[in-house]
C-alpha cells in the first residue's frame, strides 16, 4: 500500500476500545450475564473474545456496531486465543476460576509472550498446566479458594486475570501484589467493568479484595472510544492538519489509562460536544510519555518527537520490548528511517527532529501500532511511502486507513 501526504481535515470517530470490549464480553460469558454492548470496533482482538464466548456455549449475535451475548456457560474442550494477549491472559484466570480442563491454542507470536508468572500464581491454588509448542493445557479441577500472589511489575494483565479468577471462585477473594503494578490503569478498568456485573473490587494495603456475587440481570453497556487508537489521530492532526481534525467518541472521564494523552499533547475540547477533541498543526513543546504506564501511546507520540524540535521523551523504554513486537527497537528504527535524532540511555529514549530530509521508500513493520506509526510518519514527511503488512492494523483499528482517506490522505493499494 502507498500512503500519500495531504493537509488532513475533517471529523472522525475513534473506534470502540478493544480493552473494554474484550473484558465485557469475557466477563459476560463466564458469569452467565446477558449483555448488549454498543460501539464495538470488531477489531481482530474483539473477534477473538467473541469466538471464545461462543466456544463456551454462549450465543453471540452482532449488528453494525453492537453485539449481544446470551446463554449459559459450558466448559470448552479447547479455545483459540489467536494473537490477543489480553484475551489470552484474562481467560486463563477465568477458566481456572471455573475449574475448567481445557486446551488453549495459540499463534506462534502469542506463544512467545510471557504467561508463566500467572500460571505459577494460579498453581498455588491448584491449577496444573503443561505447554506443548502452540498449545497450553490447563487443568483447574483441583482449584481451591484462597489468596493469589502476583508480581505487579510483570504485567497488569496478570493482576487483572487474578482478580477475575477470584470473581469466579466467589466469596471473598484476596489478590496480594508485590512490586508496583505497571500500566495500573488497566487493572482499574478491569475492576470498574467487573463492578457493572456485580462483584466489587477494593484496593487494600497489599493488593485487592474481590467480594460480592454476579447480578445475572441483563446489562447494557457501551464501549468507550479507544484513546490508544485516538493517539494516532491526534498525532496526524498535530503534524498534518492546518485546519484541524475533530475526534469524536472519547469520554472525558474515561477509565482508560491512555486517556492520559490529553495531558501530554495540546488539544481542545468542544463544550457543545462532550465526547469530542480538536487537534491542529502547531509548533510542539516537548512531550513525555512513560512506557511503564502507557506503552501503547509510545509509538504515536514518538512520531510527534520525530518531527519536532522539542522532541519526545520516552521513559522506561525497556517496557516496550514485551509487546507484540520489540517496540523499543522498532521505534528507533522508524526514527532513523526519517533521519530523526536519537539519544538512548537505556532508562530514557529521546527522539527529536533531525537535520536531514530523509524518508524511506518502504516501511515493513509487523506490529499493528508500529505500522500505524509508520503511516503517520510518512504523511508528516510530505512524501509518499509504501507500507507492507497493513492487514495487521485490523488487530486494533480496522477503519484506520478509511478514516485517513476520508480526512484527506492518499491511500492506494498496490
Amino acid at each position: 500500500m502507498v500512503v500519500s501526504p495531504g493537509d488532513l481535515r475533517g471529523e472522525v470517530t475513534a473506534p470502540g476500545s478493544k480493552s473494554f470490549t474484550q473484558r465485557a464480553v469475557l466477563i459476560s460469558a463466564f458469569s452467565n450475564t446477558p449483555l448488549v454492548l454498543d460501539n464495538v470496533a470488531f477489531c481482530d482482538d474483539d473477534l477473538i473474545s467473541i469466538e471464545i464466548a461462543k466456544k463456551c456455549g454462549l450465543n453471540v449475535s452482532t449488528s453494525k456496531n453492537s453485539l449481544r451475548v446470551q446463554g449459559e456457560f459450558r466448559h470448552p474442550d479447547s479455545i483459540f486465543a489467536g494473537e490477543s494477549g489480553t484475551s489470552y491472559r484474562l481467560v486463563v484466570g477465568l477458566l481456572a476460576g471455573k475449574r475448567s480442563i481445557v486446551d488453549i491454542e495459540l499463534s506462534r507470536q502469542l506463544a512467545g509472550r510471557p504467561i508463566r508468572p500467572l500460571l505459577v500464581a494460579l498453581s498455588e491454588r491448584g491449577l496444573t498446566y503443561r505447554a506443548d509448542d502452540l498449545t497450553l493445557h490447563l487443568d483447574g479441577s483441583g482449584i481451591t479458594s484462597g489468596k493469589i500472589r502476583i508480581d505487579g511489575s510483570e504485567s497488569s494483565q496478570f493482576v487483572s486475570a487474578s482478580i477475575l479468577f477470584q470473581s469466579m471462585i466467589g466469596g471473598e477473594g484476596i489478590v496480594m501484589i508485590s512490586n508496583r503494578i505497571v500500566s495500573s490503569g488497566y487493572v482499574n478498568l478491569t475492576a470498574n467493568i467487573l463492578s457493572r456485573f456485580g462483584p466489587a473490587v477494593r484496593e487494600t494495603e497489599n493488593g485487592f479484595r474481590v467480594t460480592g456475587e454476579f447480578n445475572h440481570a441483563p446489562l447494557s453497556l457501551s464501549a468507550d472510544g479507544d484513546y490508544s487508537a485516538a493517539g494516532f489521530l491526534f498525532s496526524a492532526g498535530l503534524l498534518c492538519s492546518p485546519d484541524g481534525i475533530v475526534v469524536h467518541g472519547l469520554q472525558h472521564n474515561s477509565d482508560q489509562p491512555d486517556s492520559a494523552v490529553l495531558q501530554m499533547i495540546p488539544c481542545s475540547s468542544d463544550a457543545a460536544k462532550e465526547d469530542s477533541y480538536t487537534v491542529s498543526k502547531r509548533q510542539l513543546e516537548q512531550i513525555t510519555v512513560d512506557a511503564a504506564s502507557n506503552p501503547d501511546l509510545a509509538p504515536p507520540l514518538a512520531v510527534l518527537g520525530m518531527f519536532s524540535e522539542a522532541g519526545c521523551r520516552i521513559m522506561n523504554p525497556g517496557r516496550l520490548r514485551g509487546k507484540e513486537s520489540d517496540r523499543y527497537a522498532d521505534i528507533k528504527r522508524l526514527a532513523r528511517a526519517f533521519g530523526s535524532r536519537i539519544q538512548d540511555s537505556g532508562d530514557l529514549l529521546f527522539i527529536r527532529k533531525g537535520d536531514s530530509g530523509r524518508y524511506p521508500e518502504l516501511l515493513a513493520f509487523t506490529e499493528h501500532r508500529m505500522i500505524m506509526a509508520g503511516i503517520i510518519a510518512g504523511i508528516a514527511s510530505g512524501k509518499p511511502v509504501k507500507h507492507s503488512n497493513v492487514e495487521k492494523i485490523a488487530k486494533s483499528y480496522p477503519s484506520f486507513l478509511s478514516d485517513l482517506k476520508r480526512l484527506g490522505a492518499g491511500v492506494d493499494f498496490l
